[in-house]
């Protein structure tokens, strides 16, 4: 996710960046940038709501068991969306084998 956000800035930078050097901005270079700025905030709003949908649809509980054991296993934080009882299994399995 952060790749995308950072690519989508770099590339508005340089859209913006690769416009000639004048004297005079006119309104429609200010319409421009306005546009690669809603743009880019379209994009990425709906990169958020996709990847949040993703986030709490519903998974079988063996699968939120096993996520729970590598977090655990690898310490990261606890992350339980979906108050899991088998996320919560996994998660001190894991804890207990790291």
């Amino acid at each position: 996710m952060k790749r995308i956000v950072t690519l989508l800035t770099g590339l508005s930078t340089v859209a913006i960046l690769a416009l000639p050097a004048r004297a005079d901005f006119d309104f429609g270079d200010f319409l421009l940038g306005t546009g690669i700025g809603v743009g880019t905030s379209l994009i990425i709003n709906s990169i958020n709501q996709s990847s949040n949908a993703n986030r709490y649809a519903p998974v079988s509980p063996q699968q939120e068991y096993y996520r729970g054991v590598e977090d655990g296993t690898n310490r990261a934080k606890y992350d339980n969306p979906r108050n899991s009882p088998d996320y919560d299994n996994g998660y001190q399995v894991g804890l207990q084998r790291s």
